[in-house]
């Protein structure tokens, strides 16, 4: 018996069905490409048995890997494949990785009507795969199981765009909901996202069946079916409905040519049999009732256009960069509580028995929690810590007061606390738990810092995780600022979605980004920046030339919507833990034409400042409630105001 292979491989992931003349599906394998859709189809296959293979088809959106396969739409490959499995369908609701569409069918089957989404990503499965990274989770299945968990209320977050989504996102983990609740209004939000865009004035038929990989998520299904007021079928194979449609069609395809040869053949048609013959490999034998492969699948790389590059190679050649130094440098993994490792530089060494007065800054952000610890005499940076939020402001902090015991211990050093100050999004929540003396706004605690590192400092360049600033000074005095207007384009978080869907770490993106030419991306939006992002990878550009594309647009969209236009000064400092990233700051640099400072605190400036302005604020006492806080029980409660 004969076997067909059916491979859809989208922006996001790659998938393959094996099947056999009955439609039986024998093997499938999905998995997420990262830019790389042959390598991963090729790990896919390499299980699959193909000896009886004798013909492959292949979705619209998959680059040409397979010489021979039968090309077929990928929404009608969805379609076919839906069918197989739902003959009864209605209506078909498709969500993937950047698309998501709705298919009306008659009572044949037939196409009556068809509806896709806008170049906005918040209604498909990138929006969901980037908020379970933001919230370090391991993918979307850890998302989607916690989200199921929620039995609480559900917080406010944006359906209409990604970027809003973003920012209503941090505002409910300062505001104190759980994981489970920020994942589930997250589904939520897809849910009502797809209905607005595809469901508005349409009455969808049941049976209505959901396809592609957001089909995966039982939280987005589970609200689906509540706003729309219908119930939902789908599968365990409905992510790869695409390639089951494609193998179906290959398989349909060679059957009628089968059936045209013998027909031809009967009436004694040469030409026929010879076209047979050399078209599709196995067709004269299977004429002759031979039960026979003889399809020989190759992955191949697809034809590359000539490419065209738009920026010169970055490389610093003005500016000065630290090498980020340390007298001690490791990871400390919290006890108690359930925090990710925290990153500590130790920059002074620590003497034994010796009693130091610290003023403590903490800088809470949506994506990063930064504290410095300075020394009240000396005004040195004694030592910094780093660790991610995680949507878990409280545990965050609680595991760096854990770090900042666990240095005094393991030095033998005394710390005293003469005060403590915060600042970021969560300066307010975090302010209320610890007991802050100072409360104070990112933009001023930038500049302050910027000050003491450079006191002749004119501009701030500050690109964080969620938010990007510009700010310009004179004489230590802030005289304009402005903030990136909810747009996560230029911001430290589209690198890092960007850095992790091309396999990318951000320890290694500098090295892999300097030294390249890169074509041009747009820099309008997150959603235009990716399918650009995959556009290029399909024509050929290597992965280290798009990661150098992402940094000129990341500056590109900084200098039009953030500075917009603004004069740029002589004496430049580029602040944020982006600017650790070697390669971002080359980029500013070519663009400018002028030499940008870095510091070795560039990731800990919010919170250095925060804790130079408590210093110089002359408090008497604090009502800092110490690191021991680490070790209590913090309850969060939630209350509705009626």
């Amino acid at each position: 018996m004969r076997h067909f292979i059916g491979i859809d491989a989208g922006s996001i992931a790659a998938g393959a069905v094996l099947i056999d003349e009955q439609g039986k599906v024998l093997e499938s394998g999905y998995s997420f490409h990262h830019g790389k859709p042959l390598q991963t189809l090729e790990k896919i296959i390499a299980s699959f048995n193909l000896e009886k293979l004798a013909g492959a088809g292949r979705t619209s959106s998959t680059p040409e890997l397979v010489p021979g396969a039968v090309k077929s739409d990928s929404t009608v490959s969805f379609v076919r494949g839906a069918l197989a499995f739902h003959p009864g369908m209605r209506t078909l609701l498709i969500a993937g990785g950047e698309k998501s569409s709705l298919v009306q069918l008659d009572q044949n089957g037939a196409c009556r009507n068809y509806k896709a989404n806008s170049s906005c990503a918040a209604g498909t499965g990138s929006f969901l795969d980037q908020q379970a990274r933001r919230l370090s989770l391991n993918g979307i299945e850890e998302f989607c199981s916690i989200a199921l968990q929620n039995r609480g209320d559900i917080p406010a977050i944006a359906s209409r765009c990604a970027v809003f989504a973003k920012t209503d996102l941090i505002h409910a983990q300062h505001e104190g909901y759980s994981l489970a609740q920020i994942c589930d209004a997250l589904a939520l939000g897809l849910a009502r996202n797809i209905s607005d865009t595809l469901f508005n004035n349409v009455t969808p038929e049941p049976p209505l069946v959901f396809a592609g990989g957001v089909s995966r998520n039982g939280a987005v299904i589970k609200h689906l079916q509540s706003i729309l007021g219908l119930e939902i079928e789908t599968g365990p194979l409905a992510h790869l409905y695409g390639a089951l449609g494609s193998a179906l069609l290959a398989l349909e395809h060679a059957q009628g040519f089968v059936q045209g040869h013998a027909q031809g053949a009967a009436q004694g048609d040469a030409g026929l049999d010879a076209k047979a013959a050399a078209g599709l490999g196995f067709a004269a034998k299977e004429a002759a009732g031979e039960a026979v492969g003889g399809f020989r699948l190759n992955l191949v790389e697809p034809p590359k256009a000539a490419r065209r590059y738009s920026f010169p190679p970055l490389e610093l050649r003005l500016s000065e960069y630290p090498d980020f130094d340390a007298a001690q440098s490791y990871e400390y993994q919290p006890r108690y509580s359930n925090c990710v490792p925290v990153e500590v530089d130790i920059y002074e060494v620590l003497q034994r028995q010796r009693r130091y007065q610290i003023t403590l800054g903490i800088d809470i952000g949506s994506t990063s929690t930064k504290a410095v610890l300075l020394d009240t005499e000396s005004r040195k940076v004694l030592a910094g810590f780093y660790t991610r939020t995680s949507g878990k402001p409280i545990a965050a902090v609680k595991g760096i007061f854990e770090a900042v015991e666990e240095a005094a211990a393991g030095s033998g050093a005394l710390f005293e606390f003469s005060g403590a100050a915060t600042t970021g999004s969560g300066r307010k929540f975090i302010g209320k738990v610890i007991g802050a003396d100072l409360v104070l706004d990112e933009i001023s605690a930038h500049a302050r810092a910027a000050y003491e590192i450079e006191p002749s400092v004119d501009t701030i360049i500050e690109i964080g995780g969620q938010d990007s600033k510009f700010t310009t000074l004179q004489n230590g005095q802030v005289t304009f600022s402005l903030m990136n207007n909810v747009c996560a384009a230029g911001t430290g978080s589209f690198i890092e979605e960007q850095a992790a869907r091309l396999g990318c770490s951000l320890q290694d993106y500098p090295a892999m980004a300097e030294g390249i030419p890169s074509p041009l991306a747009s820099d309008r939006c997150t959603v235009f920046m990716e399918r650009d992002i995959n556009y290029l990878l399909s024509e050929g550009y290597s992965v280290r030339e798009v990661l150098a594309a992402v940094l000129h647009a990341v500056r590109d969209n900084y200098l039009w919507k953030v500075a917009a236009g603004k004069k740029i000064g002589s004496k430049i400092l580029f602040q944020g833990a982006t600017a650790k990233n070697r390669a971002l700051v080359a980029a500013f640099e070519q663009k400018l034409g002028k030499p940008i400072t870095v510091s070795k605190y560039c990731h800990l400036t919010g919170a250095y400042g925060a804790a130079l302005s408590l210093l110089e604020s002359g408090i008497a006492a604090t009502s800092f409630r110490g690191t021991g806080l680490c070790r209590k029980e913090i309850p969060v409660t939630a209350e509705i105001c009626t």
